[in-house]
């Protein structure tokens, strides 16, 4: 357990990191005929139209929910834990008994995950290797994390909603796991380790550092099984993982975000709610083999 500063504490004094202004508001001469039946954005939501606008019209405009699959599931149950334990370290400035947080997530946490799971998307999960050998690779991946990260984290705040302007016709609303003073924090987990931030993070650092004035880290927490030593990499073993979006970044996202609902209008414009929208299809296969859409998808029918 580290004492002195870690490495994301450390980059934040030593680069002045100070909370930035206010930035410019692009205003447009003629407002944006905005028809999408949403009330905002998420960074998630932004990120599936960026990767797919079929994919995105299917969830947000058909309301349909992909079936449940185990990375997720595992990932939320790991969540929950470490929200209990910072939630009352707030207050208490100390960590819980690892026994008693590891017994917590296998006796409720994960089951209680599992269920809600279920019932939202009203379908069984989709298990890769099957609930047991999920909630097992979870426990030891937080097992891994309360022993290496947790003690050098002092936190402000928890699973915190933010909500922000960019400039578009609607906010963008997003939750982060971890506040501490110098830095948001949002937990990832996986089967392979991070080292740096993939391209769907940024748009999530882009929204929480525009949203808190902070630089955000991300933590990557990774185990290939139930049986495998888990893997923990923070911005103290790799630097990159410390995202603080420059002034340039910043108007770049918010030029983003603009231009994604700007698309996101002349598509439900142009094709409707009915007809199918556009899709990466086979550019983009990396990413439709983890659609839950693809069976309808017109890019995959032949």
């Amino acid at each position: 357990m580290s004492t002195g500063l870690d490495i994301a504490q450390y980059l934040v004094q030593a680069y002045d990191v100070k909370p930035w202004p206010k930035p410019y508001v692009f205003e447009p001469e003629e407002p944006i005929d905005f028809n999408l039946p949403i009330e905002h954005w998420s960074p998630s939501s932004l990120e599936m139209f960026w990767r797919c606008p079929y994919q995105w019209q299917q969830r947000y405009v058909h309301g349909r929910k992909e079936r449940p699959a185990e990375a997720p599931v595992m990932g939320l149950a790991v969540h929950a834990a470490v929200e209990r334990n910072f939630g009352q370290k707030i207050e208490t400035h100390v960590d819980l008994p690892l026994a008693e947080l590891l017994d917590w997530y296998a006796d409720d946490g994960f089951i209680r995950v599992v269920v809600d799971e279920q019932e939202k998307a009203n379908e069984e999960i989709l298990w890769d290797t099957g609930p047991e050998q999920a909630r097992d690779r979870g426990k030891a991946i937080l097992a891994a994390y309360q022993h290496t990260v947790a003690g050098r984290i002092q936190p402000t705040a928890v699973e915190t909603m933010i909500a922000h302007d960019f400039g578009a016709a609607v906010p963008v609303i997003g939750r982060f796991d971890v506040e501490r003073e110098a830095s948001v924090i949002d937990v990832k987990t996986g089967k392979r380790k991070q080292s740096t931030p993939k391209p769907s993070w940024r748009v999530q650092a882009g929204v929480y550092s525009e949203a808190r004035g902070k630089p955000v880290e991300f933590h990557s927490c990774s185990a290939t099984t139930s049986t495998s030593t888990p893997t923990i990499v923070t911005p103290l073993e790799s630097e990159a993982l410390l995202v603080q979006p420059s002034p340039a970044e910043r108007s770049e996202m918010r030029a983003r975000i603009r231009a994604i609902e700007s698309v996101a209008c002349l598509y439900m414009k142009i094709y409707g709610a009915d007809l199918p929208w556009p899709t990466q299809g086979v550019w983009h296969e990396w990413a439709c083999s983890y659609c839950g859409f693809r069976s309808g998808c017109p890019a995959w029918k032949e």
